[in-house]
């Protein structure tokens, strides 16, 4: 059971009364301006998210780093983009921007969506068609490396902060819908401030409620818009529980730390003044693979988003499962069945997207230099019909990320692009190449022409 508190503000002070019952709230009944609110100064350096905006076309140099040679290349040299068909709008319905109807769109995915072009490029097809989309789900990736988080124009993390994340886990966790978890016990490393403002520093957000979970309970110390300090103290739970920071007033900052017991810190739930039409949220992480997913328990899932849906999901998996040259299908197969199961029992009418890995080069260095050229591009074309055949168990459209690079191989060619489309590494894309694929899916959904 959740307890319900309300915060009323008398000048600067919270006063904390029993209220209506269902959750934990904040109420600031007269905050500050949010142009008065001072940026975030961090007490160690944090890395900023970073600003989600479309940059200049990027050149990406191949020099040095031991391509195969274009004698060895031969016709995968050559850049193919291929156009990928609209895909049939009756099978993934939620995804089909019908006029007037609000939608709730999620991203689940490795380094390829979770940070870098590529759903910024999908958020603005959107909204080139006038709509506007935000996040409501903001994950609890805050200091992880390589994660942008749409929704955040600033934080500040603490070094007690550690990670539970699914796909390493070698059991079934019971986590949040990130399929990581955030974790800190009581102490001066144990502050996470959040900045809520838009780019132009303009409040926006009505609402705000961290899901957590206080296993024997905390107690947390919190600020809201350059407030001052007050202090909170959080029975022990047994399920996830919501502490609502509510606001007559946009809420522009939002600064908390555990002095006593443990946190588990499963994300934010946002509410802005003015719902958006289209709800995207992005939850990507580096390396990640479908076992995330599989090791998740999707009935803690499904009550930490406390009766959140989605109308259509999307999984963007495969490149690092295809990084193993004993790749076994069938286990690869099992793996995805269990993950598509959870999907499932979470989201059980959303539509269902899965995007295939793209193709992935070998470069001549280091421990693949002896390699077939073909070697991953093999295994991702596996990994792409196997997602075709179980997804289509379960209502999943397969998207082919390596067919739009021409196939198996296309990484070479794309890497041949002026500017080049892939990374260095012949695994990632160059900006370019993420917009160019962000633009395709868009096409793909129907959401451009």
């Amino acid at each position: 059971m959740t307890r319900t508190w309300c915060v009323q503000a008398t000048s600067r002070s919270l006063i904390i009364k029993t209220c209506c019952a269902g959750l934990l709230a904040l109420s600031l009944c007269h905050p500050a301006s949010a142009s008065q609110v001072e940026d975030l100064v961090c007490p160690h350096p944090t890395p900023a998210p970073k600003p989600l905006i479309a940059s200049p076309v990027a050149t990406v140099s191949m020099a040095g780093n031991q391509m195969p040679s274009n004698a060895e290349l031969g016709p995968l040299a050559h850049t193919t983009i291929r156009d990928q068909p609209v895909l049939d709008r009756h099978a993934i319905p939620g995804l089909e921007l019908a006029n007037g109807q609000l939608r709730r769109i999620a991203f689940w995915g490795d380094s390829h969506i979770a940070a870098g072009p590529f759903m910024p490029t999908l958020i603005s097809a959107l909204r080139d068609k006038g709509l506007s989309v935000g996040p409501r789900f903001l994950p609890p990736t805050m200091g992880r490396a390589n994660v942008s988080l749409p929704g955040l124009r600033a934080y500040c993390i603490g070094s007690a902060w550690s990670t539970e994340i699914a796909y390493t886990s070698p059991t079934p966790l019971d986590i949040g819908p990130a399929l990581a978890d955030r974790v800190v016990e009581g102490g001066p490393e144990s502050y996470l401030w959040l900045d809520l403002r838009n780019a132009s520093r303009e409040a926006e957000m009505q609402q705000v409620q961290m899901v957590y979970d206080a296993p024997q309970g905390a107690t947390v110390d919190y600020s809201i818009d350059d407030g001052g300090t007050h202090t909170l103290t959080l029975d022990s739970t047994t399920d996830s529980e919501l502490l609502t920071v509510r606001s007559d007033h946009p809420i522009a900052t939002l600064k908390l730390r555990v002095a006593r017991g443990k946190l588990v810190l499963h994300g934010f739930m946002l509410e802005p003044v003015k719902l958006p039409d289209v709800t995207f949220d992005v939850y990507g992480l580096p390396s990640a693979t479908v076992k995330g997913w599989a090791n998740a328990n999707p009935k803690v899932i499904a009550q930490t988003l406390h009766g959140v849906g989605y109308d259509g999901v999307a999984l963007e998996y495969g490149t690092n499962e295809g990084a193993d040259k004993d790749f076994d299908a069938d286990k690869y197969a099992a793996l995805l069945t269990k993950a598509l199961t959870n999907v499932r029992q979470v989201f059980p009418s959303a539509s269902c997207l899965l995007v295939g890995p793209p193709d992935r080069g070998v470069l001549r260095a280091g421990k693949d230099r002896r390699l077939p050229l073909l070697a991953y591009s093999r295994i991702h074309h596996q990994i792409e019909t196997i997602q075709r055949t179980v997804g289509s168990r379960f209502g999943c459209v397969a998207w082919s990320w390596q067919d739009l690079m021409g196939g198996q191989g296309g990484s070479y060619g794309w890497a041949h692009a002026q500017p080049s489309l892939m990374g260095r590494d012949l695994i990632h894309l160059s900006p370019d190449g993420y917009r160019r694929t962000g633009h395709a899916l868009a096409h793909s959904l129907g959401w451009t022409p």
